[in-house]
């Protein structure tokens, strides 16, 4: 590994590194700073936390000549959450360098002050929403970014949903070839499309890690068998003693809920969800950072659009369908070479799941909840269900019970239930002693 001062960077960038404690650069940095430097068109796949902000920042700010009042940089990101994140550790280089000028541009904000803003002076860097962008630069046309010399795009894949590729060609296109810069957890089609239309030359750098996920973070499993979920969260929450804790749940509607249910046993809980107001949202994130909080239920929107620095543990209350989001749900944890620990909870309906992150390289520890602690456990996998077994249980859930029921409902129910039960297992043997019949 390099030292950052082998590079010859400016001197404020050099202060600035030295004030927030980087002497070393990261694997991915170590991959990207020379080429990014010389003017490379790159498409970076690296985890979470493992440095790639500074890896487009330091070169970003290198190449700025702050002496000429015009858009040299221009930074896309999926949500304001992460736009505002980049902006502040943008702003720890121009604490050195004060005549850098470099603008936010999100929803949220107070449009007309920043239509302005942009009429009297254009700032060197612009990091905001690709939607706001779009906004300043081509409907109101305040914003001039089509003298922008490099685009980064953070988490490209989410900026490059399908959805949003309208906005961002819209974008992309008043800008007359810039350097690009795209870094990603994942490369998935749509990104492979954006590559092949607008960028040529590009160098492809993959990051690989040796795991599905860093080898700093320990995965433990938790069967809760016949329990509810909540029973064996709170159970879990009396024993681990984290930093900060994220507990991921898999529905929007279901973060309030849960989390009232926490804080009715005496936790202090904070809630991030994409449905929250701006301003409740950075609310909440400044009290996460002062550490007002010890555990944050969050939806899907934590694990990508946000990053919340000092989490210990990543708690999947729910186990997410995709398992590309298991991986970014769990990389919110062991950033920057710290240790951390995905604790998730799982019936027996997850084992294929379980599996499937087994195949990929997975090494699950399953663990159950003991006076002592978290101790090892052998998960015994389920025997199939005999056909009789399966009979029951296909007609016990296809006659589901409904919230409200009239009296007698239940007996009702109960009655056509085990009378078609007795249809099908007669039926069943009765196919049985036809099949042995033909063979003998």
């Amino acid at each position: 590994m390099m030292a950052f001062t082998d590079y010859q960077f400016k001197p404020f960038i050099n202060q600035t590194l030295k004030d927030i404690g980087f002497s070393e650069e990261t694997k991915v940095q170590k991959a990207v700073l020379e080429r990014a430097l010389k003017g490379e068109n790159l498409v970076v796949e690296s985890a979470t936390g493992s440095g790639k902000t500074h890896a487009f920042l330091l070169p970003i700010m290198q190449r700025i000549d702050v002496a000429k009042p015009l858009v040299q940089a221009l930074i896309l990101s999926p949500t304001r959450e992460l736009a505002m994140q980049l902006y502040e550790m943008a702003g720890k280089f121009q604490k050195n360098k004060p005549e850098l000028d470099i603008r936010l541009a999100i929803g949220g904000t107070n449009r007309d002050q920043e239509i302005k803003r942009f009429e009297t002076v254009q700032p060197h860097i612009v990091i905001g929403t690709v939607g706001r962008i779009r906004d300043l630069a081509i409907a109101t046309n305040v914003l001039k970014i089509y003298t922008s010399q490099i685009v980064v795009i953070d988490e490209a894949d989410m900026v490059l949903d399908g959805k949003d590729l309208e906005e961002v060609d819209q974008v992309l296109a008043a800008i007359p070839k810039p350097q690009f810069m795209l870094f990603s957890a994942t490369i998935p089609k749509p990104m492979r499309h954006f590559m092949n239309r607008y960028l040529e030359g590009v160098k492809e750098i993959v990051i690989g890690e040796p795991q599905l996920t860093k080898g700093t973070i320990e995965h433990l499993f938790i069967p809760t068998k016949a329990k509810s979920k909540e029973e064996v969260l709170l159970s879990l929450l009396k024993i681990i003693n984290p930093f900060l804790a994220l507990i991921f749940v898999n529905k929007v509607e279901d973060v309030d809920p849960l989390a009232k249910y926490i804080a009715s046993h005496g936790y202090e809980v904070g809630v991030i969800h994409g449905d929250l107001d701006d301003r409740t949202r950075r609310q909440t994130l400044r009290r996460i950072k002062d550490l007002h909080y010890q555990y944050v239920v969050a939806s899907d929107i934590a694990s990508r659009g946000i990053d919340i620095e000092g989490v210990s543990h990543v708690i999947n209350f729910d186990l997410p369908q995709d398992i590309e989001f298991y991986v970014h749900r769990t990389g919110r944890t062991a950033r920057f070479e710290m240790r951390g620990q995905a604790i998730s909870l799982y019936d027996y309906d997850d084992e294929k799941y379980v599996n499937e992150l087994k195949k990929k390289g997975l090494n699950p520890v399953f663990v159950k909840i003991t006076d002592q602690g978290l101790e090892p456990t052998v998960l015994k996998e389920r025997k199939p269900l005999g056909k009789i077994k399966q009979i029951e249980t296909m007609i016990h859930a296809k006659t589901p019970m409904p919230k409200k029921v009239k009296p007698g409902y239940k007996k009702k129910r109960k009655e056509k239930i085990e009378k078609e039960i007795r249809t099908l297992k007669r039926e069943y043997v009765s196919s049985i002693y036809r099949k042995k019949k033909k063979y003998e």
